[in-house]
């Protein structure tokens, strides 16, 4: 009889426990089609592509309550190709961490979005998408997003006042020490107003000259629409470029967003190449080159899951002692989440 109780006990102990733990499998698809005039060929293609507003994924996340505030934490995520179901490279490359959180904040351990990459799109117009102004024209989103072996602190908030910090070690060749990605982030949101600043560095290895990020980000909600603009610049030795956008959100009723902007970027590094994984990958300086984008998108919202959307993109490169070159995008996508 008292083996019965205590198997019985055992199992509602169990059962307590799994209540208070919870597991999400959660996804979103992308898809739309496009038609781009390249600025640097002048070629123009149509063609169907996954990702304009958000790359197409599917992840598992869960937490466990541990009591006395305290939880435990992971994810999963993995991003692949909508249209043509093109799994990518690894398994869970977008992110795979384990960690803890309570009333410290929260610490992950694995691979997750940098500090940096928390602030680096949240005032950017078209939300961020293909169809925002930057997209050809910036060279501050060419940071290392979400760096292998990493280390990631974020704090609770304080009147509105919050903070993250992140650090992750990236391989190397054989021979070689490994390269580095630090960055942190102070934001502050409260009422119509919200600020933030980001800083990365990425370090090919230990005695590599340091590729530096800054971003600055600033929003303020009117209502009737919401103002946007945002400041960057890339650094490397004695190179650098700086960028700036500026744009608005309008919502026009009845589930409609129009948003666009125009943006800029001026310097001596024109460019990337090398390393796919951006750490250690090889800063092109030249002549300084002038870059500058505009754009205007409609996003409709046919449920609180599902929307529809499309718009213009153009871009215009300006290089000493060459021809200007100007590319543009078209494009119609539509957005389920779940």
């Amino acid at each position: 009889m008292k083996k019965h109780l205590a198997l019985a006990s055992a199992l509602l102990a169990s059962g307590a426990a799994f209540a208070q733990s919870s597991v999400t499998l959660y996804g979103l698809a992308d898809v739309y089609v496009a038609s781009r005039k390249d600025a640097d060929t002048g070629d123009r293609t149509t063609a169907m592509s996954s990702g304009g507003v958000y790359q197409t994924r599917f992840g598992l996340k869960g937490s466990e309550d541990l009591g006395g505030g305290l939880k435990a934490n992971f994810q999963y995520e993995h991003g692949f190709a909508l249209e043509n179901g093109g799994a990518g490279s690894t398994g869970f490359s977008r992110q795979s961490w384990v960690g803890l959180s309570g009333a410290f904040g929260e610490v992950r351990a694995g691979r997750a979005w940098s500090a940096f990459d928390d602030i680096s799109g949240s005032t950017l117009a078209a939300k961020n998408s293909l169809l925002a102004p930057n997209q050809g024209t910036w060279l501050t989103t060419s940071y290392k997003d979400n760096p292998d072996n990493g280390l990631y602190y974020a704090t609770p908030e304080f009147g509105g006042v919050s903070g993250a910090v992140s650090y992750g070690r990236e391989n190397a060749s054989a021979g070689a020490s490994r390269g580095s990605v630090a960055s942190l982030n102070v934001k502050y949101g409260s009422g119509p107003v919200f600020a933030a600043l980001g800083y990365q560095t990425e370090k090919a290895n230990g005695d590599a000259t340091a590729l530096k990020y800054t971003r600055l980000s600033g929003s303020y909600d009117l209502g009737m629409a919401k103002l946007l603009a945002s400041y960057g610049r890339v650094a490397f030795a004695d190179a650098s470029t700086t960028e700036w956008q500026l744009g608005a959100d309008v919502p026009l009723g009845g589930g409609w967003l129009l948003s666009g902007g125009l943006a800029r970027s001026k310097g001596e590094i024109t460019g990337f190449s090398g390393d796919a994984n951006y750490t250690g990958k090889l800063v092109n300086v030249g002549p300084e080159v002038e870059r500058t984008g505009y754009s205007i998108a409609a996003f409709y919202s046919l449920s609180k899951r599902t929307s529809v959307y499309g718009g213009y993109r153009a871009n215009k490169i300006k290089t000493p002692g060459a021809a200007d070159k100007d590319g543009d995008v078209f494009a119609l996508g539509l957005l389920h989440m779940f």
